[in-house]
């Protein structure tokens, strides 16, 4: 089956002004925190509930992806589709309900098999209460012209994930990231204990001014891919207060480099 992706717009109504012509607001007590990509930064068991208990005994949190189902349940999952197993072929993740996502989990296996972020939540709530989770949800891609509206799933997600930090008591603790502006403001806008963070591929400085004018948390920077950034560019956000994530370093190298900027988050393949 083709996938059809239909293309977002975002943020478009924010300023695109340069971030120093925002008033001053700084942070202060600044520690990088690591997080684990994907859970454990190892590729071979990426979000899962396995790679979410190495990260949490290895770095001061994890960072993982989400889908949704057709249920209404938020699953670990990166990709907009199913992994296809035996007799199962790939399927729309967000049209397909809960009891059929655990008939392929019966085929894929419980070492990779999907897990509920209700069950990360409950697990870090039991042994691990003081890490930080950074939740990627993944900028939606309807599988068909005909599709619900996009902006009404993307509200439900939010509030979902809201409702479950509040019930697992993970307030200031947890973290939402994503390219989908509407999904962040309205996370921001229904609650206050919980940051977010709006992911730019490059141009550091004009996704920066667009977080900070719709007041946003910060932003989450793919690491040295169209753009570097130095220490002076991480201070003048901070000066603006504005936090910041990289991702993903995948040496000691790069981690190294990453924590020497003085950025808040850096998400690490590095194990």
């Amino acid at each position: 089956m083709r996938r059809i992706i239909i293309p977002i717009l975002l943020l478009t109504s924010f300023s695109c002004d340069r971030a120093q012509y925002y008033p001053d607001r700084p942070l202060t007590g600044i520690i990088t925190q690591v997080l684990g990509h994907a859970g454990s930064g190892r590729f071979d068991d990426a979000n899962t509930m396995d790679a979410c208990k190495y990260g949490l005994n290895t770095y001061d949190g994890i960072e993982i992806d989400l889908q949704m189902s057709d249920d209404g349940t938020i699953w670990l999952c990166h990709d907009n589709f199913t992994r296809p197993c035996g007799d199962f072929s790939e399927e729309c993740f967000h049209a397909t309900g809960d009891a059929r996502i655990e008939e392929i989990n019966s085929c894929i296996g419980t070492a990779m098999s999907y897990t509920r972020l209700a069950k990360v939540f409950e697990y870090i709530r039991q042994y691990y209460p003081n890490s930080f989770v950074s939740l990627d949800v993944k900028a939606w891609s309807p599988c068909g012209i005909g599709d619900v509206n996009v902006t009404r799933r993307m509200n439900i997600f939010a509030q979902a994930i809201i409702d479950m930090v509040q019930e697992h008591g993970l307030e200031n603790r947890v973290m939402v990231e994503s390219e989908v502006g509407d999904f962040l403001w309205y996370v921001k806008t229904h609650c206050d204990f919980i940051e977010t963070y709006l992911t730019t591929f490059g141009d550091f400085e004009l996704g920066a001014s667009r977080a900070l004018g719709a007041g946003f948390s910060g932003v989450s920077f793919k690491f040295k891919f169209n753009e570097t950034i130095d220490k002076e560019m991480v201070d003048l956000m901070h000066r603006k207060g504005l936090k910041i994530q990289v991702w993903t370093t995948e040496d000691p190298g790069g981690l190294k480099e990453a924590i020497d900027l003085g950025v808040d988050f850096v998400q690490t393949d590095t194990f």
